[in-house]
């Protein structure tokens, strides 16, 4: 009777845990990421902006776009869910802009050999 109830036990945990991951959709394909290029289109009725290599983003907010044009280098930040990217932040930028973490050598470089 004891060996029962625990593979009925089992049974029920396993399909309450495998349920549980099914409802939460899984790990998803929303990520954030930053962006340095050159807009390539733009377009403010759809508040849409391509950058040079092809990536689309798009906003909600078109005060975003204030001060934009075509052929502006410049820094975006945005979210990307299933197949749109969200534009949270754009701002001009030099040439010399990188992005993300930046590589320091702290002490100098020294020969290993």
């Amino acid at each position: 009777m004891r060996r029962s109830r625990i593979i009925l036990a089992a049974l029920v945990l396993g399909t309450v845990v495998s349920r549980g991951q099914a409802a939460a959709g899984g790990p998803g394909d929303m990520y954030g990421a930053e962006a340095v290029g050159t807009v390539r289109f733009l377009d403010r009725a759809m508040n849409l902006i391509q950058l040079n290599d092809g990536t689309e983003l798009r906003t909600t907010d078109a005060r975003l776009l204030r001060g934009i044009h075509e052929g502006m280098s410049v820094k975006v930040d945005f979210t990307h869910s299933a197949d749109r990217n969200e534009l949270n932040s754009i701002e001009p930028t030099g040439s010399d802009t990188t992005v993300g973490a930046s590589p320091t050598a702290t002490g100098g470089i020294s020969n290993h050999s």
